[in-house]
């Protein structure tokens, strides 16, 4: 396609704001051409953004057609491409003519102006375009125009122009030839002759500049019209498109679920199989585990039994036993030593046992509070060097027997 040369001069005055300046041309261009941009002129404008930064950037203003009720009107909007386009989508607003206002609360108009649309909220570079955005904003305000007209007040007639020539019969359908004729029967001096030449050159002229508006009037109706279905045309093909557009994405979507779910359905089954799997196992083992535990319980019952039996041998053993014994011994007299040595080695380690009790019972005495830590130390102290003898004392015992 070719480039628009006003779009091409601007982007060079703009230096090197856009990173793809020859896709910003083609996109502008191509709206520029096309029927629904046909009103468009680029320009350059600044751009307020929402955090208060402003640049200049590239700029098309001018009307867009909408249909209401059976009507084409021409709605102003500033379409701008802020510098990063491609990859941000367009900003548009809505411009006021006169005794127009904006609707309040329009869904896809901010009370600034600004234009909310769904084909710019999800803007793809790779595959959306000017001249969709400005189809399916037509679409959008022919369905719900965001401006209204208030008529302006009445102004007074104007007041009747007279002309130098007036007909006094007040036959408004007469034709030219009858006027002609009618100014040739008044007039019969050479004077007025010249005078009803001239103004029947200028009734021709003048029939010659209706005859030419009524057939701009036809060119302009016809005009609009082929404006007006290509514009339907242009509707319907990006309608269409979002249709196929909305149906792959729904066939997507589908076939994800019943790929997800188909998925989900067979780890189901594998994990309900490999419980049935561990459920057999199981079951094997318990019936093996349960013949094993009943073998031991007759096992242990055998064992039972006999244990009771050799407890009543013994129990008679004992009545016996005690009915035979006169004296029972004393438990000093079973232990006696054989020399003095190892008499000495005895006592001395019955009086270490007997320390490591006391201070067992020091220890939990004091645990439980009936002696102080204080107490307790000088004791223990005093035990311990005690025990500590009595042990170095053994152990010299020790070593004198190993001796002999």
């Amino acid at each position: 396609m070719v480039q628009d040369p006003r779009v091409t001069t601007l982007l060079s005055r703009l230096g090197g704001l856009y990173r793809d300046p020859n896709r910003v041309d083609r996109d502008a261009s191509s709206l520029l051409k096309s029927s629904v941009g046909i009103h468009l002129i680029p320009g350059i404008s600044p751009l307020v953004e929402n955090n208060g930064n402003s640049s200049h950037c590239l700029v098309l203003q001018g009307t867009i057609g909408i249909v209401f009720r059976g009507t084409t009107y021409q709605l102003l909007v500033d379409i701008y491409l802020p510098s990063g386009y491609p990859i941000r989508p367009p900003v548009s607003f809505v411009r006021l003519a006169k005794n127009q206002y904006l609707k309040e609360n329009h869904p896809h108009v901010g009370s600034d102006g600004t234009v909310y649309l769904p084909y710019t909220h999800e803007w793809n570079p790779r595959t959306h375009s000017l001249i969709e955005m400005v189809v399916a904003m037509s679409s959008v305000f022919s369905a719900d125009p965001p401006v209204f007209t208030r008529a302006a007040p009445a102004s007074p007639p104007p007041p009747p122009a007279y002309s130098s020539y007036t007909n006094t019969s007040n036959d408004t359908g007469a034709t030219s030839s009858e006027r002609i004729s009618a100014d040739r029967s008044s007039f019969s001096s050479p004077a007025s002759e010249r005078d009803m030449r001239e103004q029947l050159a200028a009734i021709m002229a003048k029939e010659a500049e209706e005859a030419n508006r009524v057939a701009e009037v036809v060119r302009k109706a016809e005009r609009e019209e082929k404006e007006q279905e290509e514009f339907i045309t242009a509707q319907r093909k990006w309608e269409n498109r979002k249709l196929d557009q909305t149906r792959i994405e729904a066939n997507k979507k589908i076939r994800s679920y019943l790929q997800s779910f188909t998925e989900e359905t067979k780890k189901t089954l594998f994990a309900d199989w490999r419980d049935q799997e561990h459920l057999k196992q199981n079951k094997d083992y318990l019936e093996k585990e349960t013949k094993d535990l009943t073998q031991r319980k007759n096992e242990v019952k055998n064992h039972i039994e006999t244990i009771d039996a050799k407890t009543e041998e013994i129990e008679n053993w004992l009545k016996e036993s005690e009915s035979a014994k006169e004296e029972k011994p004393n438990v000093d007299d079973l232990c006696q030593p054989v020399t003095k040595l190892d008499a000495q080695m005895l006592n001395l380690s019955a009086e270490s046992a007997a320390l490591t009790d006391t201070m067992y019972f020091l220890d939990k005495g004091m645990y439980s509070g009936q002696i102080d830590c204080s107490t307790q130390l000088k004791m223990i102290r005093k035990l311990a060097k005690k025990q500590f003898l009595l042990r170095a004392h053994l152990i010299k015992i020790n070593q004198i027997a190993g001796k002999n």
